[in-house]
C-alpha cells in the first residue's frame, strides 16, 4: 500500500544547490551599497575634483531600495503560496483522492443503521423480535432499546417487507429465509 504525505510547500521552491536566506540578501545589499558609494565618490573626484554627496547617497540607497522591493516581492510570493494551499487541489494521474466521511452514522427512518443491522441479524436468526427480548438492551450506537425505539426498529422491518402480518397484538412472521437476505432487502 502506498502512503502519501500531506505536506504542502509554503514558500517558493529554489533550484538545486541554492540556498537563499534573509541574511544573504542583507549581505548582498550591504556590499552593493558600499561598492556603489565608493565608485560614485571615486567617479565624482575624477570628474569634478570634489565629492558630489547627493549622487553618492542616491546611488548608495539604490541597493537598499532594491532590497526592500525584493523582500516585498518575496513576502508576497510566499503569501500567495500559502493562500494557494487553500485552493482546489488537483490530483495527478497516479494519485487517488478520496473523501472520507467523519460521521459514519446513517439514519434509516430515525433508526441508526448499525442498530438496525444488529436487530435484523439477531431477530431473523433467533426468530424473536418481541419487546420483552429487546427492552433495556444496549445497541451499537450506545442507545438503550426502549419501547419507542423497538417500535421504530420493527416499523422499518415491516415497511421493507421483512416482517409480514405485524400489527397490534400480533407479532407477525418472517418473510425472508436468512439474515443476509433481510439485510439485502434493507440495503445494509
Amino acid at each position: 500500500m502506498r502512503r502519501y504525505s500531506s505536506e504542502v510547500a509554503a514558500g517558493a521552491q529554489v533550484g538545486k544547490g541554492e540556498d537563499v536566506s534573509f541574511t544573504s540578501l542583507l549581505k548582498a545589499a550591504g556590499i552593493a551599497a558600499c561598492a556603489l558609494a565608493l565608485s560614485t565618490g571615486a567617479m565624482s573626484l575624477l570628474v569634478w575634483h570634489s565629492i558630489w554627496w547627493e549622487a553618492v547617497i542616491t546611488l548608495a540607497l539604490l541597493p537598499v531600495v532594491g532590497l526592500a522591493v525584493g523582500m516585498a516581492a518575496f513576502l508576497a510570493r510566499g503569501l500567495s503560496w500559502k493562500l494557494s494551499a487553500f485552493r482546489t487541489y488537483e490530483a495527478s494521474a497516479d494519485e487517488r483522492v478520496r473523501l472520507v466521511p467523519v460521521n459514519r452514522r446513517v439514519l434509516v427512518n430515525g433508526v441508526d443503521s448499525a442498530d438496525l443491522r444488529l436487530f435484523t441479524r439477531t431477530a431473523v436468526s433467533t426468530g424473536d423480535w418481541t419487546q420483552a427480548t429487546w427492552r433495556g438492551r444496549r445497541m451499537p450506537s450506545g442507545r438503550k432499546c426502549d419501547n419507542d425505539y423497538h417500535a421504530a426498529l420493527v416499523a422499518v422491518l415491516v415497511r421493507c417487507g421483512v416482517i409480514r402480518d405485524h400489527g397490534p397484538r400480533q407479532s407477525g412472521h418472517l418473510a425472508v429465509d436468512s439474515a443476509d437476505d433481510a439485510l439485502r432487502v434493507l440495503g445494509l
